[in-house]
């Protein structure tokens, strides 16, 4: 009776011990942290963007770049133009790899002609700072259907614009005409006034780029005097001189970090305005045409 009972006392032990150790191997793997994602800059998403495209940077013109999210990654949107062409990229923000793109023609077409998105064969490098994942993929490009600006382009748009306003082109000074995003769809967004006897009217249109359609529009007529009498007697401060106020408040800006910037009628007086994107801020501003004074400056993260 006595040597069951040590045999079941051994084996309870052996069992403890054998638990024991298992707890004791247990903490390792709670103090394994997840690892934290590290984004790539939006710079080298553009680099990745126009290295995928084979197109110097001297030669494009980089309209758009945002954090967005494609399928529940996290991408850089990249939009922009080169050789009478509009790129659209999205580049995966942790390893640099082409995630979808799509590209086509300026030239003005019909707008119930079909335009084909042409796909693209090339090789994304961006190294991923801070991150063990080495952007280094040749991606065949499938043409994405969803953010190509489709069938209207930008000539088509201001058409759209000024046949609802019931305005002539030739009556019409367009102040602004840009393809953007709006609530994950593409829009122009155009702008322009036409003189009157007593003072000028302003319009303000967004075109969904995919159909056409009229997203919103107002106008706004004033009683001073148009933009162009009072250019001349507005405007005393050039364009370069604003601009190199306004890079001179964000360290390292150049002028190839100006995403948007137009000369602008507002209020009575001229101004410039204007968007720098640098080192994952976003900068938006207003400098008064006359005396060179910042009167807005907004600052947030591309991330918001």
């Amino acid at each position: 009776m006595k040597q069951k009972q040590l045999f079941i006392t051994g084996t309870a032990l052996a069992l403890a011990a054998a638990l024991a150790g298992c707890g004791a191997a247990a903490p390792a793997a709670d103090q394994t942290q997840a690892r934290q994602p590290s984004y790539i800059s939006m710079t080298q998403a553009q680099t990745a963007a126009l290295d995928a495209a084979n197109i110097e940077a001297a030669d494009a013109d980089i309209s758009s770049s945002t954090l967005d999210e494609v399928a529940g990654v996290s991408c850089y949107k990249v939009e922009f133009t080169a050789g009478g062409r509009a790129y659209d990229y999205s580049i995966n923000a942790e390893t640099g790899e082409v995630m979808e793109m799509s590209v086509h023609d300026e030239a003005a077409a019909p707008a119930d002609a079909p335009q084909t998105d042409v796909p693209v064969s090339a090789t994304a490098t961006a190294p991923a700072s801070g991150s063990s994942h080495a952007a280094s993929a040749s991606v065949q490009a499938a043409p994405n259907t969803n953010a190509s600006a489709g069938k209207v382009d930008e000539a088509r748009a201001k058409e759209i614009a000024l046949n609802h306003a019931g305005v002539k082109a030739a009556d019409a000074t367009v102040t602004k005409s840009k393809l953007d995003y709006d609530d994950g769809r593409q829009v122009y967004e155009i702008e322009f006034y036409v003189s009157g006897s007593s003072g000028y009217t302003e319009y303000d249109y967004e075109i969904e780029a995919a159909t056409g359609k009229i997203v919103s529009y107002d106008y706004d007529a004033e009683s001073y005097a148009p933009p162009a009498q009072s250019t001349n007697s507005g405007v005393k401060v050039t364009e370069a001189t604003a601009k190199k106020t306004a890079l001179s408040r964000v360290s390292g800006a150049t002028e190839k970090d100006i995403y948007e910037w137009k000369l602008d009628y507002d209020d009575g007086r001229m101004e410039y305005e204007g968007k720098i994107i640098y080192g994952d801020m976003e900068y938006e501003f207003t400098i008064n045409a006359a005396t060179g004074a910042v009167t807005e400056w907004d600052v947030e993260s591309v991330y918001d």
